[in-house]
Formats: structure tokens, C-alpha cells, sequence
């Protein structure tokens, strides 16, 4: 069967990711009132533990996405390197029974080694940071935090088969509903005096909505229960293990990647904890949440065409990618300006409005707003990269990772610059190589310069701007 997504799967998907990122932003204030500094900071180490536990997944979501895919598509079976197809392009649910089935199991035993690691070495790390801190409150929210991590993570392979049979909009919808769930209990609680307790509910919520309605939405579409009912071939050992063998050739190397950019994006809150105070890792963090966002949103019209880009270049439209990647790279380097004007001059005397006694660093904001905004240039570029089914960047972007990270415990030890130690050693590593690399192969593979397709994209923003005032006038 053919996957095509709809004028309704692209609305749904720009909504449940606005959505995603903005609700962040709209429990943050209710964050800054009702807690103090100290268990702000703590909180945003629970989500940069979160981050961590998500690797566990390494890469084993997409490519489960992919073979999914392949088997909706009519594939007779699935290989390290793509798939068999007949001549036919009906469903094979037997395959997809396989594919449901390996992921299951498969998840079972991540989310199990997950849970042991943030149960033993996550709370020995808590309660060294938390130590200070009066009260059970945080020992308490931790443990539901934990049990949180474990649940999200087991049943997190279902958004994995949605997106490879092209149900976009119930993910979407989904997560809508999810975020909602916890912008209630999370504000309800906290005005009821529950603390961090409240977020940590909060985040269960949101979890266990949003995989009961992937859940249900996946059995439910198109009659999958019903079709994978009717396979009465039972899926054997030998199936599952055969299927583990084929997607983690290919999850090895997404999972590399996927921990290189942690390391190298949210690793410096767990860093930050282990130096500074809790009050200044919360308000870090909180900037670093404020430049993410920023960054994300403005490479949001470069990652929706990704699928252009593909299309381009497997029929080696030169053009295309070059008009493609030019509105993209205008559109990000415009917005990711405006963006951190926005962040300055609204957001920070805002916040500082709800909670007085909270400081936040114009020139530290600026350093994070260049080190994201560069780091989100070098990652688009991947991405185009990996349009040739290659992946030559992994490598360094692992190293650099890493060499990040440890020259940062090195400045942070060894100089007394305090928060900029956060800032100035992964800029330092990642600009010696990634930052410049991967944009000039991109700008090479299509006989340009960065600075023409700049000029080539806000000459066609400008133009088509002129050509709709001419239209309304």
C-alpha cells in the first residue's frame, strides 16, 4: 500500500509540533511561581536525565519506522540495506506481525536495563546533588519520575509504527492531547502545593496519554486488529531474532549520532549540576530551553521538505535541492536572529516579572543562541547527507562529541569563568570541524557557496513578499 501523506497530515503534524515545543514555554511561568530556584534546577536535570534514558533507545525507533514502512509498502522481507518487494504492493502482515512483535520484546529489555540504570546509578547521582535540599519531596517525585522513564520508554515503539504506516495525524492528535493532560495536572497540582511532585505526575500523565492513544490509534487504523488477527502463523524466536540482527545493522549508527548530538546539546545540565548550584543549573537550563526552541523552530521548513530533498536527489534534480536548501538556510538564519531578539527583549523581563529573585545573562543567552543556531546548521546539512543513504559524518560527530564534553569538565575544573565554561568548550571543538564541514560538502555537492545560497534564498523571499502585496493592492 502506498503511503502518501495528506494536506491534513502536514497541518497536523506543524500543529502537534508547535504544540510540543510551546508547551514547554506555557508551564514555565507556573514553574518559576510555585517552586524555588533550587527545585527549578532540579527539575530540568530530571528532563536532562530524560534525555539520557532516551538513548537507550539507540536508534532502534527509526529504523523500526523504516521497516515498517517496507512491510505496509507490500516488502516480501526486510534486509540490513532496505527491502524485497514483489511485484504486488499489498500489505504483508505477516511481516508487519514479525516486525510488531521483535519491537515488543525488544523494548521490553531496553526499558528493563533503563529502568536498573536510573533506579541504581540515577538516584545515587540525585541524591548527591539533592543533598541540600529540605524535605522528601524530591526523593518522592523522583521515584514516579523513574517509574515514568521505564513506561514512556517500553511502550514508546508504537509512535515508532505509526509514523511507518504514514498515521502522522495520530500522532499529532496525540500529543496534543498528551501535552494538554499534562499542562492540567501539572498547574492543578502545583497551585495545590505538591511541588516537584506535581511535575513529575504531570509527566507520567503525558507519557501514559500519549502511548494509550498511539496504542489504540495503530490497532485501530485501517483495521490493523483485525488483519493481524487473521495471521494465524505464529511469529517464532527464530523470527524475532532474525529481525533483531537486521535493525540494529542499521540503529547502530542512528544511535551513535543520536548520542553524540546529547552529549553535544543537553549533556551540559548534568554537567552544570555537578559545579554550580542548583538555582544557576535551573536558570542555564531555562536559557538553553529558550535557544533550543529557537533553534528548532527556525530549521523547521528545512526538515518538513526533507522528503523533497529526497525526491530530488534520487532523481538528481540539482535544482530542487538548491532552491530547497536556499529558502531553508535563509529561513534559518533569519529566524534564529529574530528569535533570540524575542527571547531578550519579551521572554527574560517577563520571567523576571513572575520570579524577581531569577537573573538571567543577556551575553550568556547570546553564546547559547550562536553554539545552537550552529549546531542546527551542521545538523541539516547531515541530514541532506544522509539523502545518499550515507552516513560519513557519524564519526566525528561521536568524537567531537565526546572531546566536547571532556574539555568542558577540563575549563570548568581549571578556570573560574563559571557558566561560559558550559558555552566555550563544545563551541571551541565543534567549531574546529562539524560546524563548517558538513555545510561546505553539502555547498560542494551542489556546485555553490553558502553565501549564494543565502543571497539566491532571500532574493525569492523578498520576491515572492513583493508579489503578494501586488496582489492584495
Amino acid at each position: 500500500m502506498k503511503i502518501k501523506a495528506s494536506k491534513m497530515d502536514v497541518i497536523w503534524s506543524y500543529v502537534g509540533t508547535i504544540f510540543s515545543l510551546s508547551s514547554g514555554f506555557i508551564l514555565l511561568p507556573f514553574i518559576l511561581i510555585f517552586l524555588n530556584n533550587d527545585q527549578v534546577g532540579m527539575w530540568y536535570i530530571f528532563l536532562a536525565i530524560n534525555g539520557l534514558v532516551n538513548l537507550f533507545d539507540f536508534g532502534f525507533n527509526s529504523t523500526f519506522a523504516r521497516n515498517i514502512a517496507y512491510a505496509w509498502s507490500g516488502a516480501t522481507e526486510v534486509s540490513k540495506m532496505g527491502a524485497k518487494f514483489s511485484h504486488s504492493s499489498k500489505v504483508n502482515y505477516r511481516l508487519l506481525k514479525v516486525l510488531i512483535t521483535t519491537s515488543r520484546t525488544l523494548y521490553g529489555f531496553i526499558s528493563l536495563i533503563a529502568f536498573l540504570f536510573v533506579s541504581t546509578i540515577g538516584t545515587l547521582y540525585m541524591l548527591h546533588i539533592s543533598k541540600d535540599l529540605v524535605g522528601y519531596d524530591h526523593i518522592v517525585a523522583w521515584t514516579i519520575f523513574c517509574i515514568s522513564l521505564f513506561l514512556n520508554l517500553y511502550m514508546g515503539y508504537f509512535a515508532a509504527l505509526l509514523r511507518g504506516v504514514g498515521a502522522i495525524s495520530i500522532i499529532s492528535r496525540a500529543t496534543i492531547f498528551s501535552k494538554l493532560s499534562q499542562l492540567l495536572i501539572s498547574i492543578i497540582l502545583l497551585a495545590l502545593n505538591f511541588n516537584l511532585v506535581a511535575l513529575a505526575i504531570g509527566f507520567l500523565t503525558n507519557g501514559l496519554v500519549l502511548r494509550y492513544l498511539c496504542r489504540y490509534g495503530f490497532y485501530n487504523y485501517k483495521k490493523m486488529n483485525e488483519h493481524l488477527a487473521a495471521i494465524q502463523e505464529p511469529v517464532t524466536k527464530s523470527d524475532i531474532k532474525k529481525s533483531i540482527r537486521i535493525v540494529s545493522y542499521n540503529a547502530f549508527r542512528d544511535g551513535l549520532v543520536a548520542l553524540s548530538n546529547y552529549l553535544t546539546t543537553q549533556a551540559s545540565s548534568i554537567i552544570a549540576s555537578l559545579f554550580f548550584t542548583l538555582a544557576q543549573t535551573g536558570v542555564y537550563s531555562i536559557s538553553l530551553q529558550f535557544a533550543n526552541a529557537v533553534s528548532n523552530i527556525s530549521a523547521s521548513m528545512i526538515f518538513a521538505y526533507h522528503p523533497t530533498l529526497q525526491s530530488a536527489y534520487v532523481n538528481k534534480d540539482s535544482d530542487t535541492e538548491r532552491n530547497v536548501i536556499s529558502k531553508g538556510l535563509s529561513v534559518l538564519y533569519a529566524l534564529s536572529l529574530i528569535g533570540t531578539i524575542a527571547v531578550i527583549v519579551v521572554a527574560f523581563p517577563v520571567l523576571h516579572i513572575i520570579k524577581p529573585d531569577t537573573v538571567f545573562s543577556t551575553p550568556i543567552f547570546i553564546g547559547l543562541s550562536i553554539y545552537t543556531f550552529l549546531w542546527q546548521q551542521q545538523s541539516c546539512s547531515a541530514a541532506y547527507i544522509s539523502n545518499t543513504n550515507r552516513v560519513p559524518y557519524m564519526p566525528a560527530f561521536v568524537v567531537s562529541s565526546i572531546c566536547g564534553v571532556l574539555l568542558t569538565l577540563i575549563i570548568t575544573k581549571f578556570m573560574n569563568i563559571g557558566i561560559w565554561s558550559l558555552i566555550i568548550g563544545p563551541l571551541i571543538v565543534q567549531g574546529l570541524y562539524n560546524n563548517w564541514k558538513w555545510t561546505h560538502v553539502v555547498m560542494q555537492r551542489l556546485n555553490t557557496t553558502l553565501l549564494v545560497t543565502l543571497k539566491n534564498g532571500y532574493y525569492y523571499w523578498i520576491k515572492t513578499l513583493i508579489g503578494k502585496l501586488k496582489t492584495n493592492s
